[in-house]
């Protein structure tokens, strides 16, 4: 048996150098595509207001000489995180996975891909999710006024609003480790259903910038399906364990 190859302290940070420098590369190259179709990536931006546009019911306006710059370099720095997302997981990957077991990678590989695919799913739900709520929230306009909206505050709202979804999708990944850790029962998990039903709403309530039923059930009711999808994934997860133990049992029987 080949013997290990060990590593003193100094070669680990001189790796961890290395791959954070590698990251901050693939960001930076990422970013800078980014840059390049930024006005590609405005016109998407902007597309779930392009309906109220035509109907002149919201003016999208630049109120300062900085803001052209700013609104850019947020558009290139958002596509260049989400392109580069996947990359970055990949060499955080090997950097750590030199040090793990055979099971510890299964588990952890596993998990850093999920966190990709939940990431960039959440971000292209939320997307979608803006052509339902901003109509929403030019309908709750005062009457009279004329709703001349800075681009600025609309690119920074629309951010927090994918980053915010790309997050939110990861409930059913933390649901997962959490009952694979013990910490949590599936069990408890399918009691307290009702329970989840109601601490979606008021989070709904909380981050949702208007009162009206319409807005907060758009927001509450994909909170309560990803509880679901984490307590079915979970299910199937500890099903798929017990199994294989059942076998490894019947393998020593045998």
């Amino acid at each position: 048996m080949a013997e290990e190859k060990t590593m003193s302290l100094w070669q680990h940070l001189e790796d961890l150098r290395w791959t954070l420098f590698k990251v901050l590369l693939v960001v930076l190259v990422t970013t800078g595509v980014g840059l390049f179709y930024v006005d590609i990536l405005l016109e998407i931006l902007k597309a779930p207001l392009n309906a109220m546009i035509l109907k002149s019911s919201v003016t999208l306006n630049q109120a300062g000489p900085f803001d052209g710059v700013m609104i850019k370099m947020k558009v290139g720095i958002l596509a260049g995180v989400v392109v580069s997302l996947p990359v970055i997981i990949l060499l955080l990957w090997s950097f750590i996975s030199p040090g793990l077991k055979k099971k510890e990678r299964d588990s952890f590989w596993w998990i850093f891909s999920s966190i990709s695919i939940l990431f960039v799913s959440g971000i292209i739900a939320g997307y979608y999710g803006l052509f339902i709520v901003m109509p929403i929230l030019v309908s709750f306009g005062v009457e009279g006024a004329q709703n001349w909206w800075r681009l600025r505050e609309y690119i920074d709202f629309v951010f927090m609003w994918l980053l915010g979804a790309g997050l939110v999708f990861q409930l059913p990944l933390v649901i997962v480790i959490l009952v694979k850790l013990g910490l949590v029962k599936i069990a408890t998990l399918k009691k307290t259903r009702k329970y989840a039903v109601a601490v979606a709403f008021v989070i709904s309530a909380i981050i949702t910038p208007t009162p009206d039923a319409i807005t907060q059930c758009i927001v509450a009711i994909p909170l309560y399906l990803l509880y679901e999808i984490g307590v079915f994934a979970a299910s199937f997860h500890k099903k798929k364990v017990e199994e294989d133990i059942d076998l490894d049992d019947d393998g020593m029987t045998g």
